[in-house]
């Protein structure tokens, strides 16, 4: 996904031809942006829990999709073409859990008996502010490109079932425990903007980005891959 991202994102870049390259005249920008994020991963937990004076185990595996995004950003020329800026985006989603566990007997000690379940509607955000140098290339006067690339910091919230209760005498399960793992983590963020402009100071535009960062939440058997390849479009303000 990473490599498709980055080969999409220059081949829109290289497509800009180089006698475009006019100086930008604004003197800043601010983009609201409504789109989507593609990316698939499995995030799986491995936990213990105490159940009729013993201790069960409990293993759980999910995907962690896309989702719908929104995004804020602004930047103000500092040099030539050249843009400092920052700006906010959030992602969520929610996916079932499958659930593998251990469980007590409440009547014979050291008998576990094996269990499996789901837990439904698992939530998971992306909270992600990131700070970007754009390079602005006009290239009509109502058409230009923004080429931006950055650090990102990722705010992850997640949730993990940590626990069950189960109904006796067939142990099925009939409550999931759900803590909330948050974790920030910094990862990076480039893209790029294609903007037509109706007047002078107002227009529309279209967003391809690709953020990456690696989240280490409490309980996860393994590094948690956030961010992902996005496509979106919005309001574009000129001043």
């Amino acid at each position: 996904m990473m490599k498709a991202a980055c080969l999409a994102l220059a081949l829109v870049a290289l497509a800009v031809p180089a006698q475009a390259q006019m100086a930008w005249t604004d003197q800043g920008f601010v983009n609201v942006n409504f789109g989507g994020q593609a990316g698939s991963r499995t995030l799986n937990t491995g936990t213990t829990f105490d159940l009729y004076g013993e201790q069960g185990s409990l293993d759980t595996s999910q995907d962690i999709g896309g989702g719908a995004f929104f995004d804020f950003s602004a930047g103000y020329k500092v040099w030539r073409n050249l843009a400092l800026g920052a700006g906010y985006s959030r992602v969520k989603n929610d996916n079932d859990v499958a659930i593998s566990a251990r469980v007590p007997d409440p009547n014979i000690f050291d008998r576990p008996r094996s269990v499996t379940g789901t837990s439904p509607g698992a939530n998971h955000s992306e909270d992600v502010f990131y700070f970007t140098g754009t390079w602005m290339i006009p290239v009509t006067d109502v058409l230009d490109v923004g080429l931006s690339f950055g650090p990102a910091i990722f705010q992850v919230t997640q949730d993990v079932p940590t626990a069950i209760t189960v109904s006796e005498p067939s142990a099925a399960i009939s409550g999931t425990t759900i803590a909330q793992r948050k974790k920030t983590t910094a990862g990076i963020a480039f893209g790029v903007d294609v903007n037509y402009f109706f007047t002078e100071r107002f227009g529309a535009g279209g967003l391809m980005r690709y953020t990456w960062g690696s989240a280490d939440l409490e309980g996860a058997t393994d590094s948690l891959t956030v961010g992902g390849f996005q496509i979106g479009a919005g309001l574009r303000v000129r001043f």
